[in-house]
This record gives structure tokens, sequence and C-alpha cells, in this order.
């Protein structure tokens, strides 16, 4: 184990997860799908958020039928996001620096599992300028399966050379904790769009429940390693 902590690697999702990109996204959807006559509000793309995108496309068409323009949609909603980042930037959850800088010190290998494009999670991590914190990257357009489907953590647990039992995966959706839980990983939800189900709180080793609004998503990890440690699992 690293340093003696309860566990010797560390996966990150991506958006919703380290960035607040989830909401950005379903808006841009709005934003695209209305553009094309459809009067739609962002929740009805909740079911898409952690899926990758041959997933999100199933999804969307299985929703709204064959004939909807999804290829044009999402070609919208990739302007309507780049405009964005490039007026703001990207919006970074509260917490993650710090404890980027905390594993790093620890020298516990991190990695990244996102059910986006390797072009675009490598785009946004190289913006915020912390690509070189995460000695694994592992992208949607690289696996056969997406999440909730285990494959994404088990191929990253495996290119980290660590047993998924040992690795702890920070989620911010229910496909992502249903893969990391699959996965046999340890899996710590930290809700954003999405919040946890019953199902979803019945995982053992799962995320912790009630948690306040305004934790970050640093003393959340550090409330996880104080739990698994009482508990002595």
């Amino acid at each position: 184990m690293a340093n003696n902590l309860q566990f010797d690697a560390v996966i990150f999702d991506m958006d919703g997860l380290m960035f607040d990109t989830e909401q950005l996204g379903l808006e841009g959807y709005r934003h695209a799908a209305h553009q094309h006559g459809y009067n739609l509000e962002s929740a009805a793309f909740h079911d898409i958020i952690g899926r990758t995108v041959s997933d999100a496309k199933r999804l969307l068409q299985e929703k709204f039928g064959s004939d909807f323009p999804v290829e044009k949609i999402r070609e919208g909603r990739r302007r309507y996001l780049a405009e964005t980042r490039n007026a703001s930037g990207i919006p970074i959850k509260s917490g993650l620096m710090e404890l980027l800088e905390y594993l790093k010190k620890k020298k516990v290998p991190l990695a990244v599992a996102s059910s986006s494009s390797r072009r675009g999670v490598e785009r946004n991590l190289k913006n915020v300028g912390i690509i070189d914190n995460f000695k694994v990257i592992v992208c949607g357009d690289e696996v056969t399966h997406g999440k909730p489907h285990p494959e994404m953590y088990l191929k990253t647990a495996d290119l980290l050379s660590k047993h998924p039992s040992t690795c702890i995966v920070l989620e911010d959706s229910l496909p992502g904790i249903e893969a990391a839980h699959a996965a046999g990983t340890i899996p710590i939800m930290i809700p954003d769009m999405q919040q946890p189900t019953e199902a979803c709180t019945n995982i053992p080793r799962r995320q912790l429940v009630g948690i306040p609004a305004k934790i970050t998503i640093y003393e959340v990890v550090m409330m996880a390693v104080l739990r698994r440690g009482s508990n002595g699992d």
C-alpha cells in the first residue's frame, strides 16, 4: 500500500467530477436541440450522463426516435462548449487541486477513466495544466463497452498494474458508480447532476451518503480514507 494509506491508486472520472462541465454539457444539448426545432430542456438529456459517445447516440435515438438528428445536435453542442470554454475557461471543481497535490505528495498513482473522447480529455487536462499528474488515461473511444460496463475500470487498473480492489474510483454518475462496483474497485460517488439511488447506496464500500452540499472533492476523499481506516476494511 502507498504510504500506509488504505488504497494503492486513485482513478478519476472527468466531467462532473474534476470539472464542473456536466451542466454545461446538458445546456449545450438543449441549445443545439432548440436550433433544430426540438423544444427540450436540459433534464431530457440526464440519461446520457456518464455514457460514451456511441452509447449516448443510441440512447438519444431510442428516446426521441430514429430521425432525431444526433450528429447535427452533437456538432452544435461541440460549438457551444468550445465558445463557452474559450470565453470562460474550464470550471474546476472545488478541492481538486488540493487533492491532486495531496496524492502527489503521498506518491499515489493516479489515472483518468472518462467516457469522453481521448481528444476532449487530453485537451481539458492540458488546458487546466494537470495532465502530467496522471500515469494512465483511458477514454470512451478506447473501449468496446462503456460505463456501466466494468471494462473501462478493469482496463485502467490493468494499465496501472494494480488490482481493482486496491483502486479508489471517484465518480459523479450512476453509470460510473455501477461500472466501478462491477469492476471490483472501491467506488466513491461525489454527486453532481445525478443523486445516488437506493441501489447505489447499498453498494459495499460505496460513496459517502448525505455529504454536505458545500463539501469539496478533497474533503470527501479524506473522509473516505478515515472511514475505511476506522472500519478496518
